[in-house]
C-alpha cells in the first residue's frame, strides 16, 4: 500500500497480517481527500479504527498538522506505529491504544477539523461512534466526518444536534457518508 499525496507521495506503509483489519483502499483515500482538499492544510486529523494508519497518514502527508490514531487491534498497533516512525511522523502524531468508544470520551474538550471513522463492518459502530462524536461536540463546526461503511449495508443515522449528513457517495464496494459539523 502506498500512499496518494504530498510530501510522502508514493511512499510505502506495511499493513496488518491476516485479515482482521480491512485497509481503506488507495482509490477511497484519493476520494476523501480530493472532497476534503480545502480541509486538510493545517488541520488537526483524527482516525478512528486507524489499522495501519493510512488515512491520518495522508493527511499530516497532505499537510494536516497534527493526527490523533485510535486503534485497539494489537498487531495494527505494532504497524501502525512502525509507519509513524518511518516515515518520522510521531512529533505530529498522538497514538491512543484501546477501544474508540472509551478513548473519545477522553478526548472531550478537543475539537477535530476531519475525522475518518472506519471500524469493522456489520457490528453497528458506525452509529454508535457517530452518536458519540455528535454529543462530544468533537467535530468543529464546518468540519468534516466520513464515515465508511459496506455499500451492502445502509448507515442508519440516529439524530443529531451537531452533525449532518452532506453527502453519500459509492467508491467502488464502499459507501462513504460525508458529514459536516453544524452550528
Amino acid at each position: 500500500m502506498r500512499i496518494t499525496g504530498g510530501f510522502l507521495k508514493n511512499q510505502s506503509l506495511k499493513t496488518p497480517k491476516g485479515d482482521k483489519t480491512r485497509p481503506t483502499s488507495e482509490k477511497l483515500r484519493q476520494s476523501v481527500f480530493n472532497i476534503a482538499q480545502a480541509y486538510v492544510d493545517n488541520c488537526a486529523f483524527l482516525d478512528l479504527f486507524a489499522g495501519s494508519g493510512a488515512m491520518g497518514i495522508e493527511a499530516l502527508s497532505r499537510g494536516a498538522k497534527e493526527a490523533t490514531f485510535i486503534e485497539k487491534n494489537r498487531a495494527a498497533l505494532k504497524v501502525l506505529r512502525e509507519n509513524l516512525q518511518d516515515h518520522d511522523l510521531l512529533p505530529l502524531s498522538t497514538l491512543l491504544a484501546g477501544d474508540v468508544l472509551t478513548l473519545l470520551k477522553k478526548l472531550k474538550g478537543n475539537a477535530f477539523d476531519l475525522i475518518y471513522v472506519d471500524p469493522p463492518y456489520e457490528k453497528g459502530l458506525q452509529e454508535k461512534t457517530l452518536v458519540l462524536i455528535d454529543h462530544l461536540h468533537l467535530l468543529h463546526i464546518g468540519g468534516l466526518l466520513f464515515i465508511e461503511e459496506s455499500s451492502q449495508n445502509e448507515l442508519k443515522i440516529p439524530p443529531l444536534t451537531n452533525i449532518e449528513l452532506k453527502k453519500k457517495r459509492k467508491v467502488g464496494s464502499t459507501s462513504l457518508y460525508e458529514f459536516i459539523g453544524k452550528l
